[in-house]
């Protein structure tokens, strides 16, 4: 008989290993090497999901015991799971991110593909209108997902569980919580006939599917790209420096034009979700259909049928955010990385992998191109592509003939409020909003801060008002259904009315709003201008499924005058009729912890400001500021990019932050803050004298045990421990050394070898 030597979904550490399981004589035709299998596991015999890695003959088991292997069940899934690339990856991405091999294959093989052929799923409704209804308009409820949940149901009626919690984000605790207070109900039944994926339409004659002329850096860049070596290391990464409006998406696509004129198939990975119907859109108006876009905002079985169209190889360009990386391609030749400087390609949580770097392994697997695009590259590119590890290509002007950049004016708004123009809308934008308006052109106004303001301030003694649970300040919110504010932790969730908050310093409760967010703006506009319609795009916006693609699509159809939005409004949108942006409260952006803080509000400032003027019309861009004198102000305001990216670098080099050295993060975290700083403590002394006795060639550093920026967190107390090493591998032996030698159980840790 054959042996199968599988690796489980869904294993913890200390199952994360291969087992071998007899495959069924009458099985054996029907699998093979990456085919998702059932098998039965443990003492319990519990069925589990696991990929077949290797194929052997029992011969290979001499000796043991053939009565005590267990079979295969069943098969889950027609066709390999996998790629023979895809196996490959796993232990290299298992190291690299401190993860299990399990970790790597649930990337690899999401949920959707072992459950899609599920026959019956779990519904929720709302058991007691009256008393759902109640709890929203008393604000009586404490937890931001449950509002959501119960919105969600009021307006959606029943609705399957797993449809409310990707459209809410509310987790599973969440929903029983509600259960458990009698507010919704929960009934098995039929599993939904969802729908197939819609194709997007693309307008005939449009300029989705228009071709247009390219200039000399484009041609050249294109050139470069497409140009194959008949001998030698095809692997090449490319970055594509050009300002905003220059053309990069142009580029991207006449060099996925020649690479699927050869047969091969291309990745296009893009920063946001929202980002995704306008690239498929522009991919099938001049590429064809053999279009496949993957994202969380589809539904399980659209998932699965765009996850399968790959795998079958019916699909020869995918479109999607980071996860978009784990695609079944099998002959890739080109990787397309649109704003690359986007930190949305870190993951957030466990396995924090970066999609930019994995997406360099597949293609270095493959021999293939990678292109990776951006206006305000990442500093560390930059720098590569200047060391002759990238190589760099140009486009330094915009592609529309007569096109120019817009003209960029910075604020003062300490003159502005003693002129009296408030904190709001400044005078000179306003004035520009009015010619705007006058020559039937729309406005941007961008603001990096949803909710109605940014927190509260206690009138006794000055501090913000902060969640119970979390060291952060919390965010006022507007309640749609009774009119009330709310004050929300943007971290965990918790919530509470403004006339019951309390300040947790003094015990005030007097509080003064400070700064504003989305939700205020929204309001001050409509009331400033009754007669023009404004459209808001923020997370609070855009929970339902489809909401970006139509907020986007009403603004480019000329359906209101003004959007405003946080920064998914600054990315890669093309709005020709846009003539002037309004960038509100700049200062917000700078003000961080972070290493990388200038670097993104460079960034961000660079990209909302290169939605202005993309038409016949030059644009202008006011940039509100309480210190325009700042350097990254100035440098945005002449949009240099390679000025401020030469005091970055700089800065960098003088403190030995990458990409002069590598620099890892532990965080430690538990509910008690003196177990916490001891236990941080004693970690850090074990770290200290681990890398006193290693080869000094490592260049190892360590900083701590310190509070982390955010201490407290979901009642847990957290301290921070930095690691600087010559490269990543030197941290990754680190860390492993640390898994190895405590139990995680009482030290419960978390990894980032690349924390900035």
């Amino acid at each position: 008989m054959k042996i199968a030597k599988i690796l489980l979904r869904g294993a913890v550490r200390q199952t994360d290993n291969y087992y071998s399981y007899l495959i069924p004589p009458e099985m054996e035709p029907a699998v093979s090497e990456g085919y998702l299998v059932r098998v039965p596991f443990g003492n319990s015999n519990k069925r589990m999901a696991g990929v077949i890695m290797e194929i052997c003959d029992d011969t290979t088991l001499s000796g043991v015991n053939m009565s005590r292997i267990k079979r295969i069940d069943s098969v889950v899934d027609e066709g390999p799971a996998l790629t023979e690339e895809q196996m490959k990856l796993i232990e290299p991405l298992a190291r690299r991110y401190n993860c299990t091999r399990s970790d790597v294959l649930e990337l690899f093989v999401p949920a959707f593909v072992e459950g899609h052929k599920a026959r019956t799923c779990a519904y929720l409704d709302i058991a007691d209108r009256e008393k759902a209804i109640d709890l929203l308009v008393t604000n009586k409820l404490r937890s931001i997902n449950h509002i959501k949940v119960l919105e969600y149901l009021l307006e959606y009626g029943r609705t399957d569980k797993k449809t409310v919690c990707s459209d809410t984000g509310a987790p599973p605790a969440c929903i029983k919580a509600l259960v458990d207070r009698g507010v919704i109900c929960v009934t098995t039944d039929k599993a939904p006939d969802e729908s197939s994926y819609e194709d997007t339409v693309v307008p005939e004659d449009s300029k989705y599917t228009s071709e247009y002329d390219l200039n000399d850096s484009q041609r050249a860049a294109v050139r470069a790209v497409t140009e194959i070596p008949q001998d030698g290391d095809r692997f090449k990464v490319f970055l594509l420096y050009g300002v905003t409006g220059s053309g990069k998406t142009e580029v991207f696509l006449n060099c996925a034009s020649s690479v699927l004129s050869r047969g091969g198939q291309v990745l296009y990975l893009v920063p946001e979700i929202a980002l995704t119907p306008q690239t498929e859109m522009w991919i099938k108006g001049r590429l064809g259909d053999g279009c496949a876009v993957l994202h969380s905002k589809l539904t399980d079985n659209q998932r699965y049928e765009q996850w399968d169209k790959i795998r079958s190889g019916k699909a020869n360009v995918v479109v999607g955010p980071r996860s978009a990386v784990f695609a079944p391609l099998r002959n890739l030749k080109l990787v397309i990385i649109d704003e690359e400087h986007d930190p949305s390609y870190k993951a957030e949580s466990h396995p924090r992998y970066n999609a930019k770097t994995i997406a360099m392994m597949r293609a270095r697997y493959h021999d293939a191109r990678v292109v990776m695009g951006s206006a305000t590259p990442a500093v560390e590119s930059f720098y590569a592509a200047e060391q002759g590890y990238y190589t760099l290509l140009r486009l330094p002007s915009r592609a529309k003939a007569g096109a120019v950049l817009p003209k960029v004016y910075p604020i003062d708004m300490r003159e502005q409020i003693k002129l009296g123009g408030g904190d709001l809308i400044s005078i000179p934008l306003r004035s520009a909003m009015a010619r705007a308006f006058a020559q039937d052109k729309q406005v941007i106004l961008f603001l990096n801060r949803r909710g109605y303001s940014r927190t509260l301030v206690c009138n006794e003694c000055g501090e913000t008002a902060k969640c119970i649970h979390c060291s952060v300040g919390m965010t006022l919110h507007n309640n749609p259904r009774s009119g009330d504010r709310l004050l929300i932790c943007h971290y965990c969730g918790y919530t509470v009315p403004v006339s019951e908050a309390v300040c947790d310093t003094c015990g005030g409760h007097k509080f003064t709003r400070a700064g504003y967010g989305t939700q205020q703006l929204e309001e001050a506009l409509n009331k400033l201008y009754p007669d023009r319609k404004v459209l808001r795009m923020d997370q609070d916006t855009t929970q339902r499924r489809g909401a970006v693609s139509d907020i986007v699509s009403a603004f480019a159809a000329g359906e209101a005058s003004i959007l405003i939005g946080t920064q998914m409004i600054a990315k890669g949108h093309d709005f020709p009729n846009c003539t002037v942006v309004g960038i509100l409260s700049a200062d917000l952006m700078i003000n961080s912890s972070n290493v990388r803080g200038s670097e993104r509000a460079f960034a961000l400032i660079t990209q909302a400001s290169g939605r202005a003027g993309r038409g016949d019309v030059p644009g202008e861009v006011y940039i509100q500021t309480q210190n325009p004198e700042d350097p990254l102000f100035i440098n945005a305001a002449s949009q240099d990019y390679e000025a401020f990216y030469r005091n970055e670098i700089a800065f960098r080099e003088n403190l030995k932050l990458p990409p002069f050295k590598a620099m890892g993060e532990i965080i430690l975290a538990l509910p008690d803050a003196n177990e916490a700083y001891q236990k941080a403590s004693a970690l850090m002394k074990y770290i200290s004298d681990f890398l006193a006795i290693q080869d000094p060639s490592y260049e190892f550093e360590c900083f701590g045990p310190i509070p982390d920026v955010i201490f407290e967190l979901r009642e847990k107390f957290r301290y921070s421990i930095t690691i600087k090493a010559r490269n990543i591998s030197a941290i990754n032996s680190v860390f492993r050394q640390i898994m190895e030698d405590f139990d995680y159980r009482e030290y419960p840790l978390s990894f980032d070898n690349d924390c900035i």
